[in-house]
Parts: structure tokens; C-alpha cells; sequence
């Protein structure tokens, strides 16, 4: 609700992503409620260290509370913290989603080719590339590694030649959260009866792939299978990227209603 050169704030979100260290969150505010669905919506820059802000972190199954709930009791901020135009949020919000996942077209081939190799030099140092269905499911693992690498520099290329981020980075979400559910996986049949004992160093973040250059622990690939459980589930399911790629590239018509 607006209040003259202030937008005060009550309501809650699940899901902030590290919000128990945020100084600053946006927030995607209905500031109009007779405007129709997507509009009315405006994107706000918010202040957390403020009286009305309460952040509720939640324990995820690996251990770590690495994403919380944060409640708004008549938080305030400035009107020079809307960004884009007021109850035009949607259209802001649409475009951070296709920077954040084309972004991760330059970063996440990096990372998860660092993870392959890992687990290959794993397997090999327990004696396990003998295994025909190992070497079949590690294969597949390098396709997928692969894949995610071409799919970044096309991204990448479509980035430079029109400026722009189109659906196609919905592609890459669901690709490289679907190929990191199944490494995980192998990785823990790797270890086989190791797995069940979990020492050693953990990943160092409760999402996507552990460090390149990260150790060989069962800490850390049974966070990553824990993470990798999430991975299709946030930024986006792989029903809603699904439902994108249907709809804005292959043209199917919508969902009933």
C-alpha cells in the first residue's frame, strides 16, 4: 500500500535463497488488487535491517539452512526503490529470470564438467570403471556435461547477436537440474556401503554443483545428491520450464484453466 513517497509491505514469502545474510531483498508486491493477474505488480528494493521484517530460516534435509521464509509486518521503502514502472513488476521480473538462467550458461558447464571429473577419478581410484552399467551410466554423464556446455554457448551466442535472452534458457535449466539428479545418484552408487558413512568436507553451497577442485568425500557427494533432489524443484520446476518451452517455442496451446 502506498503511503507518499512509501510503499508499506505486509505479507510473506517462502524460499529466499541465503536470506538470513541479506541486507537488501526484492519483492514482487500486488500494489494494485483490481488490476487482472500479471499486473498490478510492482518490483520493490526493500531494506532488511528494519523493524517489520522477519526472516525464518528452514533446515533442509542435508543440514544446512540455506533458504528461509521472511514474514513483512508493515515494512517500509522508498519509492525510489520501485524498479521498471509501478504495477508494472511482471515485466521486470520476466526479464531477471532470463538473465539469471542465461547466466548460468557461461558458469554452470564450468562447474558440473569440474564435478564429472571428479567422479570419474572416484570410480577409477575404487576400482569401479570395470563395471560395464558404471562405465554405461558415466557415458551418459559425459553427454550430459556436454550437452549443457553446447547449450551455453549457444545461449552465450543468441546473447551477443541480439542482446537479448529468449526461452531457450528454459532448456538449459531443465537439462542441467535433470542431469545433476542422475550424477548425484551414480556418484552415491559409486561409493556403494561408503556412502552411508558421510565424513569429510560438505559442498560449499546447498545448490547446484560442489567447487571445482572440491575433495572426494561422501560429505560432499551426498550433499550434492541432496542438492541435487532440489535442483529441479527451484528456479523454476521442470513443469514450468516445460510449460514455457511448450507454449513460447513450440507454440502447443495452454493449459485449461
Amino acid at each position: 500500500v502506498r503511503d507518499g513517497d512509501e510503499f508499506v509491505i505486509t505479507g510473506q514469502k517462502i524460499w529466499q535463497t541465503r536470506g538470513m545474510e541479506a541486507n537488501w531483498i526484492f519483492v514482487l508486491a500486488r500494489t494494485d488488487p483490481q488490476a487482472a493477474k500479471h499486473k498490478g505488480i510492482t518490483f520493490l528494493l526493500v531494506p532488511m535491517d528494519q523493524p517489520g521484517i522477519t526472516v525464518r530460516p528452514i533446515r533442509k534435509m542435508g543440514g544446512a539452512p540455506d533458504f528461509n521464509e521472511v514474514f513483512f509486518d508493515g515494512a517500509r521503502t522508498s519509492i525510489s526503490n520501485v524498479v521498471g514502472e509501478i504495477n508494472d513488476g511482471w515485466t521486470v521480473a520476466n526479464s531477471l529470470l532470463g538473465l539469471e538462467r542465461g547466466d548460468e550458461a557461461a558458469t554452470n558447464p564450468v562447474q558440473f564438467r569440474a564435478e564429472f571429473d571428479r567422479l570419474v577419478e572416484m570410480a577409477r581410484d575404487l576400482g569401479r570403471l570395470d563395471d560395464p552399467v558404471i562405465r554405461d551410466r558415466i557415458a551418459d554423464a559425459y553427454i550430459g556435461v556436454e550437452t549443457m556446455r553446447y547449450l551455453g554457448y549457444r545461449i552465450l551466442t543468441g546473447v551477443l547477436t541480439t542482446g537479448t535472452i529468449g526461452p531457450e534458457a528454459s532448456i538449459s535449466k531443465v537439462q542441467w537440474s535433470e542431469h545433476h539428479r542422475k550424477i548425484t545418484r551414480l556418484a552415491i552408487d559409486v561409493l556403494g556401503a561408503q556412502a552411508m558413512v558421510v565424513e569429510g568436507r560438505a559442498p560449499v553451497r546447498g545448490y547446484r554443483a560442489d567447487d571445482p577442485g572440491a575433495p572426494n568425500s561422501t560429505a560432499s557427494w551426498v550433499g550434492a545428491l541432496y542438492n541435487g533432489v532440489a535442483d529441479t524443484i527451484y528456479a523454476g520446476t521442470s513443469e514450468i520450464q516445460r510449460n514455457i518451452l511448450g507454449e513460447r517455442v513450440l507454440g502447443l496451446p495452454r493449459e485449461p484453466r
